[in-house]
Formats: structure tokens, C-alpha cells, sequence
């Protein structure tokens, strides 16, 4: 592998600030059908890694700001755990969730086995990214190259030489310029919540606590094919979308909790996917960090309808996508001027939180839909 050298982008830069503050760790939980091999799997994540740039960096400082570099970068590390119980593959994820990475050679991923030679039916893949070298996208093309090349080397398939993609540069000196406009609605939808009560951008906060005290606990749900097959049909009688249900869903939950004799203001952060509007378009297949953030405000009241919400949101969201919300926030002067000191302030008001609920937004795995693995079928659940 040849060695390279790259400034943190704005986005990036941003990530690894909050990093530093123990946010925004990437942690992925996938469970695949059969018995996982650990030296079969290392192989396929060395190859995985020496396909992707991003894989192959640790995070240096030097003088004029904070850099990727390769040269001398470790193999991502990966652990074998033995299977204790059902639960255990949640308890990991969760320490995962609270373990930085080092400013030494290690890469910017790491990956736990849990397998048990006594049962076979189910081994689980937990992958740990620091956020300025992944989003969604890259968490399900990481997952499918594993796979891939796992499946390859079991069945002792001849494969072709790996080469490393090109390493390319931050998302805000690849998106193009053409489509930058107003954010016209997010300042709209602003101007008229502050009109109405200067009180509603306030959250809700149960409790406050130091950060360095803070600690985010999962609660997983399932969805089964056969109710995501029902509920992506519903949503399309409905004129909504899956990410519009997913979004009205949480903030219906978190309404049901603190809704009492009067409305309650809630908001709501959508990833979205960068990719398509870059110059040259970046391919589905690249690992990195090529994200934004819209953030939605409801007023939900006792008689809000749930599918009415769900449209909403979707309303919003399309509106805010037309009007280049997402495209205006990545280099604009509120990232540029991010340091620890802001940072700081922002953890210590409102509790850190920008908003009541984020939403990851994946889309439909092109990869994971297609019958490839006649032996291995990863499930990934919801973040």
C-alpha cells in the first residue's frame, strides 16, 4: 500500500472534535447466519482494507491542523469473543459505543467476533468506525465486502488483485458548486417557530449530567421482512415514505412521554446522503464521510394522527432537500469555526443535543437484497 497524507475536511474535522468528547463513535451490530471463521475473516478484512484508503489511516496533529496519514498504520484489529448468551453481542456494542480511538497507529475501525462452536446457526459481526471515515453507506459496503471476500476465500475462489481506490478529497471541495442556494426553508421554518414561542427550541431534558459522565445505552427493535414488506406498503398508500414513518414514530414515542394539557415542539435530524450531489458523482462503493444533517421542528398535540406526522416529515424533508439545506450547512461558517472551546459549550447546553431524535437513513441495501450469499445473510438492524 502507498502511503498518503490528507487534511481533515470541515465535516470531518468536526467529528473528530466531538470524537475527542467521546461522540459519535460508529458502532455497527450485524448477525449472520452460520459459523464465521476468525482466520477466514481476518484475510477478507485485510483485503477490505487495503481496498479503501480510509481503512488504512490513523489521525495525526501537526502544525497547521489535524491530518489522515497511512504510513505505518496497523491492520484493523480484530477481536474473538466466545459466546456467552443471547445479550452478549448488545453489552459489546454498548462498551464499543464508549471506547475512543488512539492518536497512535491504529486504524480508524476495529471488529469483534462473537461465535460459538456449539451453535452454529448465528455468528455476529460487530464493526467500530470513528465517524469522520464513515456514514451509513460506507457501514453497508464495509459489511458486503466482508462478506464477499469471505465467502470467496471459503470457497477457495480465485480473487483478483486488490487495488486501492483513490483517496479522495473532503466532501465540501467535492460537492458541486452549481447546486449551493438559499436554505429558504430552514430559515423560514426558524423565523416562524421563533415568532410563535421563543421557548420551543428548547429540549426536553430528563436529567443533566457532566459529559464526561454521560452514557448512551441501547434498546434494539426488530423489524421482521414480512412487516418491513407491510409497512413499506402502508407507507406508500399512505403518500409518506419508510425514513417519514421512522421519524414520526419517534417523535410520536417521545410525545406520549411528555405530552400533558398542551402542545409539545419536537425536532427531528435526517441523515442525508451527499454522494449523488458531488462533482464527479461519488460511487455507492467508497468508504468515508460523505453526509449532512436537516433538522425538522412539529408541534404535536393530543390529536396529532400518526400517518398525518409521517407526511410531515416527509414534506419537510423533501422541501428542505429542494432548497439545498443539506448542501449550505457543509461549508458554511458555523463548521468553519468550530473548535474544542464551542464544542465544549454546546456539551454542557441542552445537554449536547441538537435536536429530539436522529434518524440514520441507510436507503435500501442494494447489496443485501440481492441473493448473493447462498450461505451468509447478514440482518442489520435499525441505529
Amino acid at each position: 500500500m502507498n502511503n498518503f497524507s490528507r487534511k481533515l475536511g470541515l465535516v470531518e474535522n468536526l467529528f473528530e472534535i466531538l470524537h475527542d468528547f467521546g461522540a459519535l463513535i460508529d458502532v455497527n451490530a450485524v448477525r449472520i447466519s452460520g459459523l464465521l471463521k476468525p482466520d477466514i475473516l481476518q484475510q477478507a478484512l485485510e483485503l477490505v482494507q487495503k481496498h479503501h484508503p480510509m481503512l488504512q489511516v490513523h489521525i495525526v496533529d501537526l502544525e497547521d491542523g489535524v491530518y489522515f496519514q497511512s504510513e505505518g498504520t496497523a491492520k484493523i484489529p480484530l477481536r474473538v469473543l466466545e459466546k456467552q448468551n443471547d445479550n452478549q453481542w448488545l453489552n459489546i456494542a454498548e462498551e464499543e459505543l464508549h471506547k475512543k480511538f488512539s492518536r497512535g497507529l491504529d486504524p480508524l475501525c476495529r471488529v469483534t467476533l462473537i461465535y460459538s462452536n456449539e451453535s452454529k446457526t448465528v455468528s455476529e459481526i460487530i464493526a467500530t468506525f470513528h465517524h469522520a471515515i464513515t456514514d451509513g453507506m460506507s457501514c453497508m459496503n464495509f459489511i458486503h465486502e466482508i462478506l464477499t471476500y469471505y465467502q470467496q476465500i471459503a470457497e477457495s475462489y480465485l480473487i483478483e488483485k486488490v487495488v486501492t481506490m483513490p483517496l479522495l478529497p473532503p466532501i465540501e471541495n467535492l460537492i458541486n458548486q452549481k447546486l449551493n442556494v438559499k436554505n429558504l426553508v430552514e430559515d423560514e421554518q426558524r423565523r416562524n417557530i421563533n415568532e410563535q414561542n421563543p421557548e420551543l427550541l428548547k429540549l426536553i431534558i430528563e436529567r443533566e449530567a457532566p459529559y464526561t459522565e454521560r452514557r448512551t445505552c441501547l434498546l434494539p427493535r426488530y423489524l421482521s421482512k414480512d412487516n418491513t414488506l407491510l409497512l413499506f406498503d402502508r407507507c406508500k398508500q399512505e403518500a409518506t415514505t419508510v425514513h417519514g414513518i421512522l421519524c414520526a414514530a419517534m417523535l410520536f414515542g417521545i410525545s406520549k412521554l411528555t405530552l400533558k394539557d398542551k402542545p409539545v415542539y419536537l425536532s427531528c435530524g435526517s441523515n442525508i446522503n451527499l454522494r449523488k450531489y458531488c462533482n464527479p458523482i461519488v460511487n455507492d462503493d467508497y468508504i468515508g464521510c460523505f453526509i449532512s444533517l436537516i433538522d425538522s421542528k412539529h408541534t404535536l398535540s393530543l390529536d396529532t394522527n400518526l400517518w398525518d406526522l409521517a407526511r410531515e416529515c416527509k414534506l419537510h424533508l423533501n422541501n428542505s432537500i429542494n432548497n439545498g439545506v443539506h448542501l449550505n450547512k457543509i461549508d458554511n461558517e458555523n463548521i468553519k469555526n468550530i473548535n474544542h472551546h464551542i464544542i465544549l459549550q454546546m456539551a454542557e447546553y441542552e445537554m449536547g443535543r441538537s435536536h429530539s431524535v436522529s434518524i440514520s437513513n441507510r436507503g435500501k441495501s442494494k447489496w443485501l437484497s440481492q441473493t448473493r450469499y447462498d450461505k451468509l445473510v447478514a440482518e442489520i438492524p435499525i441505529e
